[in-house]
């Protein structure tokens, strides 16, 4: 078999490897804490090995004390691991992380040097994936499997540098035994690295925020050429640079990057309305025409003397709260032909929805055979009602479920900085005004907030049905009625 001792001798890898494996207090990555990390250095140089206890300064409980053999008397005078910290960064930068369950592994560590305010950031590989991908034939990917699998010597189960290097044996034994394209593939599915602009500096983007937010691309001469929103700024700035999945257009702005900047936010909504006012005030580039902040219309039903429903186009502003609102639309004439469409496909009657008119008499859509004859007695009224509220339904958004204003507070990640909080006050689906501080808001401020700045478009109303209906963590609603 090859000998595999330096990072390029693996097909598709061309950085250094460091190898790693950590054992812990639990599963928990905010609760529990590491108590041993070995890494398996694998560069231009050779293999070198190095590993150290860690004292987590909390109990290791009996059942991980049976299963690693770590106890809390092993760990008592072993280093902090602040004290670690430098010489473990140190092994890692400039590395492909690689890990069984790599996930585990670099959640731990990214979270401990985040508690010392350092985001750590590499490239990430995982065996189990690795496994999985070249070997689909089996089910099961566990270190413990693919060590009889393989016949790996492992002289102490369950400890850091011993797993890493079954880890490592592993990666070798499937480097050896797989085609070098095969193995390739496998590697490039997760380790493909997004092609940076040429004119931007890597810098830039390992200084992004991991959290929600803004985030603007700058051209030479401070031209903003896009504005953009996430709940990871990091990560979807990354994915603009994915040219496989990236247009012409998009690839061509990219191109164009010499700078990028981060506003962040407390949370998703608060992204999106700031990203909808920055695009308006500053109309970037690459945007497409964002109609967010300006008037949006909708249906809803009105009921004539003679029972008959009839569409009404109106500003969805003004919408009435007991009444189902149908589609929202950029301009009436939107809506009108909306209404047109569904009226041919549904047999509607002109009168009703083309030009709202006394039904006395054929409609032209009745001599064209499209309409059911609402307009000459062959359809009845319930017929026509039940035949447009089909046609609307799909267009239908969600009642609003209180009987009137309400406070969504939006709360920010503890480990980011102020704000501390956003507060929207929501009406009918509408965002009525938005407060951040830190403290306790000011509630009397927020009920008397009036409706003359209501906000809707159709993410802001995607995203309230999610958060109103059910908030998730991190949002609370506080009824103001």
């Amino acid at each position: 078999m090859q000998n595999f001792t330096r990072a390029t001798d693996f097909p598709g890898l061309d950085r250094p490897l460091a190898i790693v494996d950590i054992e812990t207090t639990g599963g928990s990555v905010t609760r529990d804490r590491i108590t041993e990390i070995g890494i398996i250095e694998v560069d231009e140089q050779g293999v070198r090995e190095w590993s150290t206890l860690i004292n987590p300064q909390i109990h290791i409980p009996r059942s991980i004390q049976g299963l690693t053999g770590i106890t809390d008397e092993m760990v008592a005078d072993a280093p902090r691991f602040e004290q670690v910290a430098k010489e473990i960064v140190t092994r890692l930068q400039g590395k492909t992380f690689v890990a069984h369950n790599v996930r585990f592994d670099y959640g731990f560590l990214r979270n401990a040097f985040a508690e010392l305010g350092y985001p750590l950031s590499l490239e990430l590989l995982c065996t189990v994936k690795l496994s999985r991908a070249l070997y689909p034939e089996h089910k099961r990917h566990s270190l413990e499997i693919i060590i009889q699998r393989f016949g790996i010597a492992v002289d102490a189960r369950h400890r850091a540098l011993a797993d890493a290097r079954a880890t490592f044996q592993f990666l070798s034994a499937a480097a050896a035994a797989k085609p070098a394209d095969t193995f390739m593939a496998a590697v490039q599915v997760q380790t493909r690295r997004p092609s940076l602009p040429p004119g931007l500096e890597p810098d830039i983007i390992e200084q992004l925020p991991t959290g929600p937010g803004v985030y603007y691309f700058y051209g030479d001469n401070e031209n903003l050429l896009y504005v953009g929103k996430s709940v990871n700024i990091k990560t979807r700035v990354l994915s603009h640079f994915s040219g496989d999945r990236a247009s012409a257009k998009a690839m061509a702005m990219c191109q164009q990057i010499r700078d990028i900047k981060a506003h962040s936010t407390t949370g998703e909504l608060s992204a999106l309305l700031h990203e909808a006012q920055e695009i308006k005030k500053h109309q970037p580039l690459y945007n497409r025409r964002l109609r967010r902040l300006s008037t949006l219309y909708t249906i809803q039903l009105q009921e004539d003397e003679t029972g008959l429903l009839r569409p009404d186009i109106i500003d969805a502003r003004e919408a009435t709260r007991s009444s189902r609102m149908y589609g929202l639309f950029a301009a009436q004439k939107k809506a009108r032909e909306a209404l047109i469409q569904l009226g041919k496909e549904y047999g509607l009657c002109d009168h009703v929805v083309v030009t709202p008119k006394p039904v006395k008499s054929a409609c032209m859509s009745r001599q064209l055979q499209r309409c059911k004859g609402l307009c000459t007695g062959e359809w009845s009224v319930l017929q026509h009602n039940t035949a447009l509220m089909d046609a609307l339904g799909k267009e239908a958004l969600k009642a609003w479920p209180y009987s009137g204003p309400v406070a969504l507070v939006e709360q920010q990640n503890p480990h980011d900085n102020e704000p501390a909080y956003t507060v929207f006050v929501l009406d009918n689906w509408c965002v009525l005004a938005s407060v951040s501080g830190s403290g306790e808001p000011d509630w009397e401020y927020l009920r008397e907030v009036q409706t003359g700045a209501a906000l809707l478009d159709r993410d802001i109303y995607r995203y309230l049905v999610k958060v109103v209906l059910k908030p998730g963590k991190g949002l609370t609603l506080v009824p103001l009625a």
